[in-house]
């Protein structure tokens, strides 16, 4: 018989929200110093599909929730030929909510978000890259930072964390209690693609400044995009805000081993004027990072998704009708009280002897109607990456990001584009 899994709380939102203009699906990447081969490539995912079973699956209808069931076929590596973060096509993928790319040098693993977060992707593309290079004959020696294939998997890492930790399911469910913010206009791509637009830095020395002006890495790049989306404001007045929402991962504050989603998203919110300077933005920044990644903060995050599956409504409201109600749910909740978002992989980490076949890693978030720009970061063997996501044509805001922080910290930035729409 096979396996079914409950979708977790997070991912039953994606499954509401997701449409042509909101894919809800996000890339990992790993770039090797080689070109990539398909055929050891696919021989790797053969082997270490069987060490994510919560991945290995496709989504049935149910009448009030949808759910996950294991998925038997074949999950095969393809080709990149379309534009990243593209609408996973179910009967073009084998019914499967990921897939499995590459071109030249680079594997990309693009998932649909109901399957997990962006630890859950760096997990297995690590394993996968290491995999690969295994079988490329390279000598390589695992440590901790990689899941070998080998292992059985454990019962904790496809537990729903959520329904393990919360603790208070009186909270209500989606909150409003962050004021609307200013939002990105422009004009769409046509055709209908995302385009990217990838810095790169040195993160030592990146990270350096940033503790130099008494803030993280985090802080330091949402301060700027704050200021940089002021000086390119269109239309935004004092009474209005910038946000930048920040996915935040459970796994620390809240010991888990999960490979589905585990995160909250903290809204960093700053009203800026004319004569805001850099330092007000950081301190504000800076403090509000710190406020909203507490422990007591992130609680109340998990409280409140677990009491929005255990809502009596919802549950027992049919998924056609309860479909529409989470999407409002979130364009009103969630979409129309960010700006931005701005995911950080943070460093990642790799075994020693894997390092030399790596050049970067990157992650890109997929941008939607109210939120056509986003970004992502991640950092391996000392390269701080930042990729820039866009479904518009303006790219003013993108250009004097990088102009600004390579001015404020005096750093190279090296800048590249996959030139989609241009």
């Amino acid at each position: 018989m096979s396996q079914w899994y409950r979708i977790d709380n997070t991912g039953k939102i994606f499954h509401a929200v997701s449409s042509s203009s909101n894919s809800a699906v996000f890339r990992v990447s790993m770039v090797l110093t080689e070109m990539i081969d398909p055929v050891i490539l696919q021989d790797a995912l053969d082997v270490v599909a069987t060490r994510f079973p919560s991945l290995m699956l496709r989504v049935r209808k149910g009448l009030f929730w949808d759910f996950l069931e294991q998925n038997d076929a074949i999950l095969e590596v393809k080709k990149e030929t379309d534009y990243p973060c593209a609408p996973i096509e179910r009967q073009e993928n084998n019914a499967y909510l990921i897939r499995v790319l590459y071109f030249n040098n680079r594997i990309s693993v693009e998932v649909f978000h109901s399957l997990t977060d962006g630890g859950g992707a760096e997990a297995f593309i690590k394993t996968l890259t290491y995999q690969y290079l295994k079988l490329k004959g390279n000598e390589l020696t695992p440590d901790e930072s990689i899941m070998l294939p080998s292992e059985e998997p454990l019962d904790e890492e496809v537990e729903d964390s959520f329904v393990r930790y919360a603790t208070d399911s009186r909270l209500k469910g989606l909150s409003a209690k962050d004021p609307k913010s200013y939002q990105i206009l422009g004009t769409p791509l046509s055709p209908r693609g995302i385009n990217l637009v990838q810095g790169q830095m040195a993160s030592k020395a990146l990270n350096t400044y940033a503790k130099s002006r008494g803030t993280s890495l985090t802080g330091l790049l949402t301060s700027v995009l704050i200021q940089t989306i002021f000086q390119q404001r269109h239309g935004i007045n004092e009474s209005e805000i910038v946000t930048v929402a920040i996915p935040v991962s459970l796994r620390k504050a809240f010991p888990s081993r999960t490979i589905r989603n585990f995160f909250s998203v903290s809204n960093i919110s700053v009203r800026v004027t004319e004569e805001t300077s850099m330092d007000d933005i950081i301190k504000e920044v800076t403090d509000q990072l710190i406020q909203k990644t507490e422990k007591s903060y992130l609680q109340e995050g998990i409280d409140r998704f677990f009491s929005f599956q255990k809502n009596p409504f919802l549950r027992i409201v049919p998924v056609f009708i309860k479909y529409p109600i989470m999407r409002f749910a979130f364009n009103w909740a969630g979409e129309s009280r960010k700006t931005l978002t701005l995911t950080n992989l943070g460093n990642v980490k790799l075994p020693d002897s894997m390092r030399p076949y790596v050049k970067y890693m990157d992650i890109v978030l997929y941008p939607t109607k109210k939120s056509p720009i986003n970004c992502g970061v991640a950092t391996v063997n000392d390269t701080f990456t930042i990729t820039f996501a866009r479904a518009i044509e303006e790219n003013d805001l993108i250009k004097e990001f990088f102009k600004n922080i390579s001015h404020m910290t005096g750093l190279k930035v090296t800048v590249q584009s996959n030139e989609w729409g241009e």
